[in-house]
């Protein structure tokens, strides 16, 4: 899946655009690795809780009673652990940047 976000975006290859590359000094094997993999984790968790509370939504605009009240609290429980995910994508992002040196 990851593979195919970056095809999607930038193609197969990140520098098809040499102009940016002139600018930014990254070669192709630079801006493939921009996130480390603690963030790449996190990120990936991220986009699947959103994944799951899109699902969650349509099933609480679609049902009533019991299956409704089940989704809601799963959905609470999906922001709840969305805040906690975007903590540690915060932390995450600060370890690149001293790894980096910006920090």
């Amino acid at each position: 899946m990851k593979k195919e976000l970056s095809e999607d975006i930038l193609g197969c290859c990140a520098c098809e655009d040499n102009t940016e590359e002139t600018f930014s000094g990254l070669t192709c094997a630079d801006k493939k690795r921009i996130f480390t993999i603690r963030e790449q984790e996190v990120l990936a968790r991220i986009r699947e809780a959103s994944l799951r509370a899109g699902v969650l939504r349509k099933e609480i605009n679609g049902q009533e009673g019991h299956g409704r009240q089940g989704a809601r609290l799963e959905l609470e429980n999906l922001r709840l652990m969305r805040a906690e995910l975007e903590k540690e994508r915060v932390a995450a992002r600060d370890e690149r940047m001293r790894m980096l040196g910006h920090l």
